[in-house]
């Protein structure tokens, strides 16, 4: 007789959990914007690189239509390190490990190209690798969504940026 109880339990916490919407929970647990404030950036031998004050790559989005990423602004165009739920390179196995995408955005902070040149080191920095660039202008953390009507992927939150 107790082990319906606690599995009837159990049965009404998940169904409360899935009315209440479990990718935004699961999303705002998982989120530390302390992995995506920026103490420090730079370039090491052509690649750029940023130190954040939480954890680097700490943070992966639970919610299928969310990107979030760390983007450099350089001479040789704007990369995005990047981890998301859907798949679209062959650099990792798992999108949801961080992976670099070159990528163009427009003046909505909406992604027009994107592809696959760079490659990804996160460990106690975030850094793209395999690339050449002598300067980086800005480095921003961002969210960035899915809109599943019109496959548009635009910014919809700028965690920071500098200078």
């Amino acid at each position: 007789m107790i082990e319906p109880k606690a599995s009837t339990g159990v049965i009404i916490w998940l169904s409360a959990l899935l009315i209440v919407g479990p990718s935004s929970v699961l999303a705002q647990n998982n989120l530390n914007e302390a992995d995506f404030k920026i103490k420090d950036f730079g370039i090491i031998h052509g690649n750029p690189w940023v130190i954040v004050e939480g954890k680097a790559g700490g943070s992966i989005p639970q919610n299928a239509s969310l990107i979030y990423a760390y983007t450099f602004v350089t001479d040789n165009g704007t990369f995005s390190v990047m981890s998301h739920a859907y798949e679209d390179t062959d650099e990792v196995e798992n999108d949801t490990q961080w992976h670099t995408h070159r990528v163009t955005l427009d003046d909505k902070n909406c992604v027009t190209e994107i592809n696959d040149n760079g490659d990804t080191e996160v460990n106690d920095l975030v850094k793209v690798t395999n690339i050449i660039t002598t300067n980086v202008s800005k480095v921003f953390t961002a969210e960035l969504a899915l809109n599943n009507t019109d496959s548009s992927i635009c910014v919809t939150k700028i965690f920071d940026s500098a200078p």
